[in-house]
């Protein structure tokens, strides 16, 4: 199930969604967390939308796992699964940190600011970690190739 899609690794395919969507998702966020007007209206929904998240990174890994399989394992390569098995922790932060600001949307100060605060912790983590690991595994893939040919 997590190994190929239309003959193409179904790894390839998830993780362009999740280099876009948590991004995304970490802006939702924070714009959520800090504008009261949209917290009360979209607050669960943002939270439906990191719970998508977190399912995305989940098959992300599953696929890489079966991807591995498939080629086998670098240094390189190695380097990115660690990053990426974390990168689920980091998913599971921002659908917290997302959780805390709709629970607070109709709290009094200082509860909305203090948790619009950690949702910004929880999107620059996430989006760093995101960025972190997707850049491991291009590396993983291209560096050799990239080295290896000319223009």
């Amino acid at each position: 199930m997590f190994d190929t899609f239309r003959g193409l690794p179904v790894h390839i395919l998830v993780i362009h969604a999740v280099v876009v969507l948590v991004p995304l998702m970490a802006v939702a966020t924070v714009l959520v967390a800090w504008i009261p007007r949209w917290r009360a209206k979209a607050a669960w929904w943002v939270v439906v939308g990191n719970v998508g998240i977190v399912v995305l990174v989940k098959v992300a890994q599953l696929s890489g796992n079966k991807l591995l399989e498939r080629v086998g394992s670098t240094p390189a390569i190695e380097h990115h699964l660690k990053l990426g098995d974390q990168m689920l922790w980091f998913a599971l932060g921002l659908l917290l940190a997302s959780v805390l600001v709709a629970l607070a949307r109709n709290a009094n100060a200082p509860v909305p600011t203090v948790v619009a605060v950690l949702a910004v912790v929880g999107a620059v983590a996430a989006t760093g970690w995101v960025i972190r690991t997707g850049e491991a595994g291009s590396n993983a893939v291209w560096h050799d190739i990239v080295t290896n040919t000319t223009p």
